[in-house]
């Protein structure tokens, strides 16, 4: 699982240019987790988001959880079971933060191994309830400390720090009941284990799934379909649509269409583009934090309007280019 983690920080940073800053078009070409992509068909998200991580920081600390809770659990459930603790959770937690930001009408990347690692906290904490007639008095004092004192960190991280508090929460509960109905070796078995033992499989199974559609879907985005009043086109498939006629990445691009009924007028001199089989006109000039261009072009008694504000690198220069030719080559009138 570390070096899974590796690969995809490393894939993170190749995309990005720097692992270490937030890049959106990374996040999302990678398959971070994000409520407008889901309600697009980005259903992998729910578990693709767990192998990305947004800084050094970030990576660490998800790892070391890791490395500190896994081989206690690998020794009493078993390697393939606690695979599947954290698989199940870490959908879990997607699955939770996603509902959360769909009731509340927010749209944050979110992105990390947490309802994971969570979930193998909360496994650990149905271990130690499970197991704690078998343990001297001391033994089970040290680790009612320990648990307690982590949840204490928990709740102080989920204060303070900008972190994904529902997909947490959804992973620790998961992984608590998980673990509490779990196959033991040295426990007797219960009718319930068989269903449990399929979760856990079905889990492992499950996140696999959604990590491979979230690479093949990496390594050749298919286009959306972008629609407004009025009006759709194709964009490519970086750009979410966040609302009727407006796409995006967060905090780096937005890509608006739309139709409106006054006829254009090209005059002499004026930066005109053959695109398609339309002449579009085409404005360029200063936004908020970044650069807008806009181009119009004529439809009937009105006109077709491409509006693209720009604020990172992966809309600049020729893949700007390349991202309005490609919406004003399949923008049209729709009824």
């Amino acid at each position: 699982m570390l070096l899974v983690f590796a690969a995809f920080f490393a894939a993170e940073g190749i995309i990005g240019k720097d692992a270490s800053v937030e890049s959106g078009a990374a996040l999302i070409r990678l398959g971070a987790l994000y409520a407008p992509a889901l309600r697009d068909g980005d259903w992998w998200r729910l578990g693709s988001y767990a192998f990305l991580h947004i800084g050094w920081a970030h990576i660490l600390a998800n790892s070391w959880s890791l490395w500190v809770l896994a081989p206690q659990l690998e020794l009493t459930f078993g390697s393939n079971l606690t695979l599947g603790l954290f698989a199940a959770t870490a959908v879990a937690g997607g699955a939770g933060s996603a509902f959360w930001s769909l009731h509340q009408g927010t749209a944050v990347l979110a992105a990390g191994a947490s309802g994971g690692v969570l979930g193998l906290f909360g496994a650990t904490a149905a271990l130690y309830w499970r197991m704690r007639h078998r343990l001297p008095q001391d033994v089970q004092r040290r680790i009612v400390r320990a648990i307690g004192l982590n949840v204490l960190l928990i709740f102080a991280i989920a204060y303070a720090a900008p972190v994904d508090n529902a997909a947490h929460a959804g992973g620790a509960i998961s992984g608590l009941l998980l673990g509490l109905i779990a196959p033991l070796p040295m426990l007797e078995r219960r009718p319930w284990h068989t269903v449990a033992q399929a979760v856990l499989i079905a889990g492992a199974l499950a996140l696999a799934a959604m990590e491979g559609a979230a690479v093949a879907w990496a390594v050749h985005p298919r286009p959306r379909t972008l629609r407004g009043a009025g009006v759709e086109a194709q964009v490519p498939g970086m750009l979410v649509p966040l609302q009727p006629g407006l796409a995006g990445i967060p905090g780096e691009v937005l890509l608006e269409i739309s139709r409106i009924d006054n006829p254009l007028q090209i005059e002499p001199g004026e930066d005109a583009v053959r695109i398609a089989d339309r002449t579009w006109l085409r404005q360029r000039g200063p936004g908020n934090k970044g650069e807008v261009t806009r181009l119009a072009a004529s439809d009937g008694g009105g006109e077709l309007v491409v509006e693209m504000w720009c604020g990172a690198d992966v809309c600049r220069g020729a893949a700007g280019e390349r991202i309005y030719e490609q919406v004003a080559r399949t923008a049209r009138s729709v009824r």
